[in-house]
């Protein structure tokens, strides 16, 4: 199986080369503990390797994340104008704020909308697809019975089209029933899960491989730092020797 290495320091040794493509990601915990330097360095990787690589926006007006992704030096920017970068974005849009022409725009609540839009990113052969900030609560407030078969359609489409997906979850503070429940079949269909937190006492962030295939790694939290230059971990000699 093909692996995409993440750019991570110390990441991709851990686990045998990088992430299995067409695999189905989720990167999970409170806000502020790096979900999204994850994904924007996983895809800062796979431009740098000549990939097409793709982004659900979600919680973000488009100049903010561009502007993000340069305070780590990384420039999306060339690539967005050689359609090497592209942008979706499912978060809401009101007038009479002006949509951003690099933008596509969609619902969540419209599948056939986002199937269309899924298989206009496999068209542009992208490698590498992130999605979010997502929360749990917005999850919840879809019927159980819709957001199954959309589950099963991003699992068809990025095992059978090669793309490495990633969904960025946060964490919520508080749990109703519907939360769990949606949470839940996230969780259960994802075929990789990493966990991230702040260790309190430590001072200090951490993220912890909770699941992945094909491959042998740690189970117990692994520290990691965010510098100028994104993620690296922060390794043990005990999780270098793997």
């Amino acid at each position: 199986m093909v692996k995409l290495k993440t750019g991570i320091d110390g990441l991709d040794q851990l686990i045998g080369g990088g992430i299995v493509s067409g695999s189905r990601n989720i990167l999970y915990g409170p806000p502020g503990t790096g979900k999204t330097v994850f994904a924007m360095q996983f895809l800062w990787q796979g431009l740098k390797q000549g990939e097409t690589v793709a982004y659900d926006i979600m919680d973000k007006p488009f100049p903010r994340l561009i502007a993000y992704f340069k305070s780590f030096r990384w420039d999306i920017e060339p690539y967005i104008d050689r359609g090497k970068f592209i942008a979706i974005q499912a978060f809401p849009h009101y007038a009479p704020y002006p949509k951003d022409p690099r933008v596509i725009y969609f619902s969540l609540e419209d599948f056939e909308e986002m199937k269309r839009i899924d298989r206009l990113i496999s068209e542009k052969h992208v490698t590498r697809f992130a999605a979010g900030d997502f929360s749990e609560q917005l999850f919840s407030i879809y019927d159980i019975k819709y957001m199954e078969p959309i589950e099963d359609w991003t699992i068809n489409w990025c095992h059978f089209d090669d793309i490495v997906n990633i969904d960025i979850m946060t964490a919520a503070t508080q749990k109703d029933t519907a939360t769990q429940r949606a949470t839940d079949l996230d969780l259960n269909k994802a075929h990789n899960i990493f966990y991230f937190r702040f260790n309190r006492e430590k001072c200090q962030r951490e993220l912890r491989i909770v699941k992945i295939e094909g491959c042998s790694h740690p189970l117990e939290w692994i520290p990691f730092e965010i510098s100028g230059k994104g993620i690296n971990l922060l390794l043990t000699s005990k999780a270098k020797r793997r």
